[in-house]
């Protein structure tokens, strides 16, 4: 064999072992995607919130093609893909959940007015229990008037909770070098140019980088934009 092709043999080498590490990682967060996709199906999400459960499931079946693929460059796209499918999943469970708060909140603040409307009309048939009566209404009524206040609550956490995600245009990707740490690319100019906004990449990719807070070099973390 000619020494011209030794270069190529040993580039060739390398990338097969890149795709060997790599592939089971990006396999196994492609599955907890799905497994997160599922999760906010069974919770109601695609009558409830089904403008994010559609996009997590879009990104999802990219995620699965480009794994398919199995080029480096599609591995990578495809981990990334996964980490917002995760994301968007969970968004749309929580709308969804939400979403069902909302209904039994209405259902408990119709069932106290229903209650305080029969215990003023028992007021009026008992005269000579009128104040015990007027203050089983006014407690009604209170109860009434929190579930009230709580079907407003909860109206504008839904209302904020389905506004249209769009995790791809809302955050960048990074590639996790030899030697990075979360304050060394909070530093990075590119990112935000002050380590003490480390806990915000953080937050954003707590399910890859878990609880010890280590990285792992060719990671591909998701930066929140400033």
């Amino acid at each position: 064999m000619s020494r011209s092709w030794f270069p190529v043999l040993r580039l060739l080498i390398l990338a097969a072992l890149i795709l060997a590490g790599c592939g089971p990682r990006v396999s196994q967060h492609v599955e907890e995607s799905r497994a997160a996709v599922e999760a906010a199906r069974a919770a109601g999400a695609p009558s409830r919130a089904p403008e994010e459960f559609q996009a997590a499931e879009s990104t999802l079946k990219e995620s699965q093609a480009l794994l398919a693929a199995g080029s480096a460059a599609s591995l990578l796209e495809a981990d990334y893909r996964a980490a917002v499918t995760a994301a968007m999943a969970r968004s749309a469970q929580g709308s969804a959940r939400l979403s069902t708060d909302l209904a039994r909140v209405q259902a408990e603040a119709q069932a106290a007015k229903q209650e305080a409307e029969r215990a003023r009309a028992e007021t009026e048939r008992l005269q000579p229990q009128v104040r015990t009566a007027e203050e089983t209404a006014r407690s009604a009524q209170g109860r009434a008037e929190r579930a009230e206040a709580q079907v407003a609550e909860l109206k504008r956490q839904v209302a904020a909770a389905s506004q249209p995600a769009s995790p791809l245009t809302s955050y960048t990707r990074y590639v996790v070098k030899k030697g990075d740490t979360l304050r060394k690319i909070a530093a990075r100019p590119e990112i935000y140019g002050d380590a003490g906004q480390w806990q915000r990449i953080y937050e954003a990719n707590r399910d890859i980088i878990g609880r010890d807070r280590k990285l792992k070099m060719g990671q591909v973390l998701m930066i929140p934009k400033p």
